[in-house]
């Protein structure tokens, strides 16, 4: 039976007083100052509800290098990073103004390290955060690095000089959270891993906790009670809160599978976890993974309930007029009561999005990857209200100025997943300590040892060269057809504020508004 493990004394400490929240700069107000709004991805204000290519989009703006960040917005400006170059040699961040898509300026730096720039791995992928202060950005090179609101370096470091190198098959994609006094990151990769906690005035590192060793993109959430303020990170088969100001570990679930993408939502009572269907791991534990934490007064947390055949692959769960959204990676929504966590209703979409869905009043917004958005009403009845279009699907917009680096390739075996062998099946027969061909469960490394049921064909407990070979077909097939769904035009983000939609895809920005002037 999976249990909470408490550190007993800081437990109660952790919710001792009614929740609040999440950090004090991410509520009240119009702006959009961090990834997902803060964790959970709520607008303040009515957000327009229908636009096309030839109205209600007020402006694009092409973009410098390349990014798959989402933008931030503090008091009327656009914040968004970029890498420039074929190896990532620049990163940039670029203040852009909300009401007339005009740059203000931008600012460059020389990657702390470098690599390839191309679909297959992570590009200006973390998101920056900003406040009264200044804008904070880490890049997966290793910058981290604060600027003014005009644009003035106030700090920089590079990460990778004391926990580098990084190794990701994919890059580094966590992005920052913040409090008022610190902005939090999860180091998280095949080589030591960090929870760090940095001062934003002087970029040094107040504390850091180790982490466990994997590849995740999921992002830490700030959640503040009228005692304390927590830092919750759901990843590596767990779900763990630490105290903002000190690093200790308040609380911890164990026993998760599939929660390497998909970030915690708060609602300032429950906790949402989202776990994607692992490639060879277990279908039944990942399913039971996306669940519901409810966070009491007490100082006791428990769970609320478990999902039932749910998944939530790239988009993390949002939370609307009493029901929580679930989204996985074909497009079908599952709509389930918030409550008891029973199914409402479960109703494919038609469209893949990699970006976390918009909660506006009582409409939820789903960002095609595709550039096409399909608008419902909040509620337990399924009911479509719009489906609108930000460019030709026929004759897509192609970028004008990046230019995507052929290299090397994916290390699972080529660009197209097939051809050498490598990567995650490179990673896996270097375990095979005694070299006879045959894997067992002590030689396959921790975080695939998930999978083992569902690869071993013949059950003996191990990975015979036949079973390794039909895993690596099974690899190769699903990655087909990757490198064509990966070129932008790619939706990979959204922020709103002040009655706009900032849509960001790699190379350019889209502002949606009912109130802004459109751009002839």
């Amino acid at each position: 039976m999976k249990e909470f493990r408490f550190i007993y004394v800081l437990a109660v400490a952790c919710f001792a007083q009614p929740l609040i929240g999440l950090a004090s700069d991410e509520v009240g107000h119009a702006d959009w100052t961090s990834f997902r709004n803060g964790g959970h991805s709520t607008s303040v204000g009515a957000m327009p509800q229908e636009w096309s290519t030839t109205s209600g989009i007020a402006w694009a703006t092409e973009l410098t290098g390349y990014g798959q960040s989402t933008p931030v917005i503090y008091q009327g400006k656009i914040y968004v990073t970029s890498v420039v170059g074929p190896m990532k040699e620049v990163c940039q961040i670029t203040c852009v103004d909300l009401k007339a898509g005009k740059e203000i300026w931008s600012q460059r730096f020389d990657a702390a390290t470098q690599g390839e720039s191309n679909y297959m791995h992570s590009r200006a992928a973390p998101t920056p955060t900003v406040d009264q202060h200044g804008v904070y950005a880490f890049f997966e090179g290793g910058n981290l690095v604060s600027l003014s609101l005009t644009g003035d370096r106030r700090w920089s470091r590079d990460l990778a000089e004391k926990y580098g190198p990084f190794k990701n098959n994919h890059g580094l994609g966590s992005s920052l959270a913040q409090s008022d006094e610190l902005v939090f990151l999860n180091l998280e990769h095949q080589g030591p891993s960090w929870l760090l906690a940095v001062d934003k005035q002087t970029g040094e590192t107040r504390w850091e906790v180790e982490r466990p060793l994997g590849s995740s993109w999921t992002s830490p959430i700030v959640i503040s009670s009228a005692s304390t303020e927590s830092v919750v990170v759901s990843s590596a088969g767990s779900v763990k809160a630490y105290d903002a100001k000190s690093g200790k570990e308040l609380w911890t679930y164990d026993g998760l599978e599939g929660n390497s993408v998909p970030s915690p939502t708060f609602d300032g009572t429950n906790l949402l976890i989202g776990a994607r269907l692992p490639e060879f791991g277990s279908t039944a534990e990942a399913g039971k993974s996306n669940l519901c934490l409810k966070l009491a007064e007490n100082g006791q947390c428990d769970v609320r309930w478990r999902a039932k055949k749910v998944f939530s692959d790239y988009a993390s769960p949002v939370v609307a007029d009493e029901c929580v959204y679930y989204l996985n990676k074909t497009g079908v929504l599952f709509c389930l009561d918030l409550e008891t966590g029973e199914p409402h209703y479960t109703q494919r979409l038609g469209i893949e999005c990699w970006a976390t869905p918009l909660v506006a009043g009582s409409r939820v917004y789903f960002f095609g990857k595709n550039g096409e958005t399909v608008v419902i009403q909040s509620g337990p009845t399924f009911e479509k209200i719009a489906v609108n279009q930000l460019w030709d699907p026929s004759n897509p917009p192609k970028p004008e100025s990046y230019v995507e680096h052929q290299g090397s390739g994916h290390g699972h075996g080529g660009q197209d997943g097939g051809g050498r062998r490598g990567g995650m099946m490179a990673m896996l027969t270097k375990g095979d300590a005694n070299q006879d061909g045959i894997l067992t469960k002590d030689e396959i490394p921790e975080p695939f040892q998930a999978m083992l049921p569902r690869v071993d064909l013949n059950g003996d407990g191990s990975l015979d060269a036949e079973e390794l070979k039909a895993m690596e077909e099974s690899f190769r097939k699903r990655r087909e057809g990757s490198r064509a769904g990966a070129r932008d035009p790619i939706v990979y983000g959204i922020a709103a504020a002040d009655g706009t939609i900032v849509v960001r895809t790699g190379t350019r920005l889209y502002a949606i508004s009912e109130t802004l002037e459109v751009t002839p």
